[in-house]
């Protein structure tokens, strides 16, 4: 009978553990606020987190990050220019930045080398997940064309989550709605 009873704990087990891979099952495809906004979810089985965005947005890479872009473009030289959102999560370094501020001032150099004008416009303490990191506000050239950036930095153990709005400095307050509702509704799977 004992047997039988550590037999069936092994079993209910492995069931548990085998049903927490993937993307979660139980949370919503879809919510709205109180408004009647709809919000739709993005996830899937290579990140290990989840979150909303708004329904005037497209879901456009869903791989190892996920991006969304709404169709509003600008138009430059070379085409169309939509406001998007890029969510990353990646290792870190053995000897990268301890915290989001050094991993900032080393991204805002690396970045230096391939445009010009960067102004820091600002920065602020952001908490996503229960995690405390960081939003900062900047614009930059590239090409000659002005963009308008919003990046959320946080580390969670040894990864590195980031959310990039990106947008012409003309659509970025008409859009910037995706990033705040992205920090609000993330979450781990």
């Amino acid at each position: 009978m004992k047997k039988l009873i550590i037999l069936v704990l092994l079993i209910l087990s492995a069931a548990a553990l085998i049903s927490c891979g993937g993307e979660p099952s139980d949370i919503p495809l879809e919510i709205a606020d109180a408004a009647g906004n709809r919000f739709f979810l993005a996830t899937n089985q290579a990140v290990d987190f989840h979150f909303y965005y708004p329904e005037d947005f497209i879901l456009n890479v869903n791989a190892a990050w996920i991006s969304v872009f709404v169709s509003d473009p600008e138009f430059a030289d070379f085409g169309p220019l939509n406001p998007n959102m890029i969510v990353t999560v990646f290792s870190r370094a053995g000897n990268a930045a301890d915290n989001v501020q050094e991993w900032w001032e080393d991204y805002i150099r690396d970045l230096s080398v391939i445009v010009q004008d960067i102004f820091i416009e600002s920065s602020e303490d952001v908490v996503v997940a229960g995690i405390d990191g960081r939003k900062f506000i900047y614009s930059f050239t590239l090409g000659g064309q002005e963009y308008r950036q919003a990046k959320v930095i946080f580390f969670r153990n040894n990864e590195v989550y980031t959310l990039l709005y990106s947008a012409t400095p003309a659509r970025f307050n008409a859009h910037i709605r995706v990033l705040e509702v992205a920090i609000e509704t993330f979450a781990f799977n």
